[in-house]
């Protein structure tokens, strides 16, 4: 499914670049990642973004404090 139809990228474009190590996992750094560097230009996809991130985060918090 695309998230970002501006810039287009896919959610499978979003988990691979969650998935990557050398991304810091702030909503416009994983956005860049996914749009090849780009900025946003409508806004609709940064809810998704956001929330898949900071889903990604919450679950490796989790993960760590066990």
């Amino acid at each position: 499914m695309y998230v970002c139809l501006c810039n287009p990228f896919t959610d499978k474009d979003l988990d691979n670049v969650l998935k990557d190590e050398n991304v810091r996992k702030k909503t416009s750094d994983v956005y860049q990642a996914c749009s090849g560097g780009e900025k946003p230009c409508c806004g609709t996809c940064i809810c998704e973004v956001r929330d898949r991130v900071n889903k990604h985060n919450e679950k490796t918090l989790a993960l760590a404090a066990e």
